[in-house]
């Protein structure tokens, strides 16, 4: 199967990228997987890294990045990363496949997955932050009918160009173009191929999405270093609060799991899995805050 995932030149250069190499790394130990890096930047240190391990690199832009540009520079739209922009030219630049995967780049390869039997009518997604609201998805991992894709293409970047050049209050990017495109459109994919640390833990799930608060977060909040200054700031600590369990089961594993990879960030792993529990027991016993996900919720 082939895999794609996308970064730019700026987000290989942070922790995104380190994120990206960390995919391909458990991609490439589960096995069945053909990685495809869509990039948009210079060479550079990355790259030859994704090189040296059999990644092909194709570099790309979305062909609407013209709009993208205009709208910029007028003051009325900002892109938060090319390279979540990239995942769209999918049906341009793949011609052999009529099925692929994509992921974000935050993405931990668990088990192998029976991909073939996967065949959606345009493509497959799971939900984005509650697991039983198929309403809205997510498109952090997506299995794609590239014909069907490039079919409807035109009429798709005709819309991307429309909201770009309307000017709105409103955030606007990848993820809710393609839920506004193809709504009522795409086919549910199994929860367990995009799955969440504050879903809890499921030994069945075969790829773990790093969706929402990342480890630094958990860290700060686990040390008390968290500072709410802003409403999305108290709803990241309420939800991990929250999901405790879920969060330190997974540090857990990862941490095991990860031990031949990078030792370093196996022991972080085991260390916040452990500041976590502590800071669990300084906490009341609260019913379950879901208000993260409704805050989120499109």
């Amino acid at each position: 199967m082939r895999w794609y995932f996308a970064i730019d030149e700026q987000g290989a250069a942070g922790q995104t990228g380190e994120d990206a190499k960390l995919a391909v790394h458990t991609a490439l130990n589960i096995g069945g997987l053909e990685p495809h890096l869509l990039y948009y930047g210079a060479p550079s240190d990355f790259t030859a890294w994704m090189q040296k391990r059999g990644v092909e690199i194709i570099n790309t832009a979305p062909s609407f990045l013209d709009s993208m540009n205009a709208a910029q520079a007028a003051g009325t739209f900002k892109a938060y990363s090319i390279g979540h922009w990239l995942r769209i030219a999918i049906p341009q630049v793949e011609s052999a496949a009529e099925f692929v995967l994509y992921t974000d780049c935050d993405m931990i390869f668990l088990h192998p997955v029976n991909w073939p039997a996967i065949r959606p009518k345009i493509f497959a997604a799971a939900p984005e932050f509650k697991r039983d609201n198929w309403n809205y998805f997510n498109s952090g991992s997506m299995v794609i009918n590239v014909p069907a894709m490039r079919a409807s293409y035109h009429d798709f970047e005709s819309l991307i160009r429309r909201r770009i050049a309307a000017p709105t209050p409103h955030s606007y990017d990848d993820q809710i173009a393609l839920n506004e495109a193809y709504r009522g459109h795409w086919d549910h994919l199994d929860p367990r191929l995009n799955w969440k640390p504050y879903w809890g833990y499921e030994r069945r799930a075969a790829l773990l999405h790093f969706h929402g608060p990342k480890l630094g977060v958990l860290e700060a909040i686990a040390a008390g270093r968290w500072h709410d200054d802003n409403p999305t700031a108290i709803q990241w600590r309420k939800m991990v609060e929250a999901h405790l369990e879920g969060y330190i089961a997974w540090m857990g594993v990862l941490g095991d799991r990860l031990q031949n990879y990078d030792m370093e960030l196996a022991l972080r792993l085991h260390a916040v899995a452990s500041a976590l529990t502590r800071h669990r027991n300084t906490l009341p016993p609260t019913p379950m805050d879901t208000s993260f996900m409704d805050f989120c919720m499109f």
